[in-house]
């Protein structure tokens, strides 16, 4: 029996890069206020799937973010996102219709160079666009927070600076990675670098070092949650429990997805949706 390979879009610990824009080329964010609630609803949504978010940038028609999804949910995570913006977008502006420009557009990230590429070109985004003259003058880029110019925010995970940018402190990676963003190109100034013994054969050795091993700690975790995890008959058998806050556990806490929940309530999978959207606000 031939096995299927897991759909890229759905690969337990894998780092993506993921982008999307306007329909027809229109503005996504068209003031600071749009741009706020896309950050708040990111959290929500990051925290919901415990998604990593390692990077990202908000420009005027398109937005960058450069992910991992250690529980294999990125087609879910980007929904979510994508999906509440855009209600919030038709509501705010009393439009409707589509917001974004289809599906969103994703690149499965395949080792530390790959990784580094994705987000040097979204950190330098908005200087190419001509909205910023210095990379750290852009407030909507993690890119002053990663770099140590700003306070680092609670959702941006940062472990992939210290393990690209060995060093003895963290202040020193976040210096080492101001250095090659200095430098016209920088991906070349890293491999060629030889500061703290980090040289073209020793990022060969370690090239895996973090993508690598966000799928290596993710298998093991997951193999233990299907395992050991109840089954949704016996989760929604209790029924004095709220169907909500089952529905809730169901999907955060063991890690059925949605489609999973509809088929055993007979419901269809917008209508979970629905329950789900509205016990988190009542929460």
């Amino acid at each position: 029996m031939v096995m299927s390979r897991p759909a890229r879009d759905n690969v337990f610990g894998g780092t993506y890069h993921v982008m999307n824009r306007g329909n027809r080329k229109a503005l996504i964010f068209e003031d600071n206020h749009d741009r706020r609630r896309f950050l708040q609803i990111l959290v929500e949504a990051s925290d919901t799937y415990r998604v990593k978010v390692l990077g990202g940038c908000q420009m005027g028609n398109h937005f960058h973010l450069v992910v991992v999804t250690p529980e294999g949910n990125l087609s879910e995570f980007m929904d979510q996102l994508q999906g509440r913006f855009a209600r919030y977008s038709n509501w705010r502006h009393a439009r409707v219709g589509h917001v974004f420009q289809g599906r969103f557009r994703h690149v499965c990230i395949e080792h530390d160079i790959h990784l580094l590429t994705a987000l040097c070109y979204v950190f330098m985004n908005p200087v190419s666009a001509g909205l910023a003259r210095n990379l750290e003058d852009y407030k909507w880029s993690t890119y002053a927070a990663t770099a140590g110019y700003a306070p680092s925010p609670a959702y941006l995970d940062l472990e992939w600076l210290e393990v690209l940018f060995p060093a003895d402190s963290f202040e020193e990676s976040q210096r080492r990675l101001r250095q090659i963003m200095g430098d016209g190109k920088p991906i070349t100034a890293y491999v060629q670098q030889d500061e703290c013994g980090v040289g073209p054969e020793s990022i060969k050795r370690v090239i895996r070092s973090f993508v690598g091993e966000q799928s290596h700690v993710a298998a093991a975790p997951r193999t233990y949650r299907a395992a050991l995890r109840p089954s949704l008959e016996e989760l929604f058998n209790e029924r004095a429990k709220d169907r909500a806050a089952t529905i809730h556990e169901a999907q955060v806490l063991h890690g059925y997805k949605l489609a999973e929940i509809a088929r055993m309530l007979r419901l269809h999978p917008a209508t979970v949706s629905k329950i789900l959207c509205s016990f988190r606000r009542s929460r």
